[in-house]
């Protein structure tokens, strides 16, 4: 008789505990699986969101504001800075590049900035990656050259269906407000870049200052000396060994003790974002371990439950010759299948839950989330389950070891 038609036989036997087990265990590792694989997957996307922005010159007010704003078009920017300030900003001799932009403007839902072209063309999203509108990358059409001009970033464009041609007028702010009369027409679609900025529409900065309504601040388009913008992105000199230059914090530190502006560097910002979303993870991973070990309990009860009905099965293949071994072995390999069945189970399930959540995620935030991505817990599943089902099985198995064969074979009657 195989071992493998006995735990069959036995699991078609106690069907129903050994589902409910099951299903407990898949629903552990499911939630494992999910709140690990979006927890690495988000510290990695605001990572790489803020590899590519050595410094944001803003407002005075909240640097995390400042960094959500400029980075992945959320919140709004307390306040604006003067151009003559960005201007001396630029001078300093450890700033390499400088792009301006006004935000406050929107479309359909998403943020409409406005921007230097330069932006466009020499902006390092991520470390040596700028935008681009090649075809063969996935980008369509091309920069805009005229105030009445504008390019969609990739996932506006494909949810609003975008393409070169169609028109738009922007509405002033950024949840809802008054349409502006002045028609833009977009002739260009960025090719995707993976973070928030394919979920924004670029106009021209000078457009910002001439949109209909805006006459308070038209003259900011042709006199630097009233100009105002909400922000702009620094790229540092690097030195040897390509790390930011050292003086960037003296530049902080004049800036930050002036009246006119703030400087803020994300990286040193995006651990506080983490940290603030951080206990969220933590408690739905705590919820997951709770769930595992409440389906480790089941796993228990099911296999206890089902030596209790099968005492006689046991003793009758012991008087047949199996040794004892052999019914300690059938029963952890019995609780170690058990535990493989919900483990598999648990990790579709689990990569399903992080497809549902990324499709959320990009919609929110413009960030991309893989379903496919191969996280801590992923690596550490199969040894986790085997050594689980161990755990579970070890006390049902030594009660199957000590099983007395004379006494479990009375007759019945």
């Amino acid at each position: 008789m195989k071992l493998g038609w006995i735990i069959g036989k036995s699991l078609r036997q106690h069907s129903l505990s050994t589902g409910f087990a099951v299903v407990s265990i898949a629903l552990g590792v499911a939630l494992i699986i999910a709140v690990v694989s979006l927890r690495e997957q988000t510290h990695r996307n605001l990572n790489e969101a803020g590899m590519g922005v050595d410094a944001i010159l803003g407002p005075k007010g909240s640097p995390l504001q400042i960094v959500l704003n400029g980075l992945y078009h959320m919140e709004e920017m307390p306040g604006k800075i003067k151009w003559t300030y960005y201007r001396k900003v630029l001078s300093n001799p450890i700033v390499e590049a400088g792009f301006p932009f006004c935000t406050g403007h929107s479309y359909a839902g998403f943020r409409v900035n406005a921007v230097d072209q330069h932006f466009l063309t020499n902006f390092e999203y991520q470390p040596g990656k700028t935008f681009s509108l090649s075809t063969a990358e996935g980008g369509e059409g091309r920069l805009f050259r005229a105030l009445d001009e504008a390019v969609a970033g990739w996932a506006v464009a494909r949810e609003l269906g975008i393409s070169p041609g169609m028109t738009f007028n922007p509405v002033c702010g950024v949840a809802s407000g008054p349409v502006h009369k002045n028609s833009i027409t977009f002739v260009g679609v960025l090719a995707p870049t993976g973070t928030p900025h394919d979920r924004a529409i670029y106009i021209p900065l000078e457009r910002f200052y001439t949109l209909e309504g805006h006459e308070n601040v038209a003259s900011m388009a042709t006199d630097e000396q009233y100009r105002e913008i909400s922000g702009a992105y620094l790229k540092i000199k690097r030195v040897r060994g390509g790390a930011l230059n050292l003086n960037l914090q003296g530049l902080k530190y004049d800036i930050n003790q002036s009246t006119a502006a703030q400087l803020v560097i994300p990286n040193e910002v995006l651990p506080k974002l983490m940290a603030i979303i951080g206990w969220v993870d933590g408690a739905l991973f705590a919820v997951a371990l709770l769930v595992t070990g409440l389906g480790t309990m089941c796993l228990l009860v099911s296999l206890v439950s089902a030596l209790r009905e099968r005492r006689r099965d046991i003793a009758m293949l012991r008087f047949i010759g199996a040794t004892r071994r052999t019914i300690l072995g059938l029963v952890l390999t019995e609780s170690l299948v058990i535990a493989l069945l919900g483990g598999l189970l648990g990790l579709l399930l689990g990569h399903g839950l992080v497809w549902i959540g990324s499709l959320y995620i990009k919609a929110e935030t413009g960030l991309l989330f893989s379903w496919l991505y191969l996280s801590t817990a992923d690596i550490w599943l199969l040894p986790g389950l085997i050594l689980l089902g161990l755990c579970a099985g070890l006390f049902p198995a030594m009660q199957a070891y000590r099983l007395g064969v004379l006494r479990n074979l009375r007759p019945l009657s």
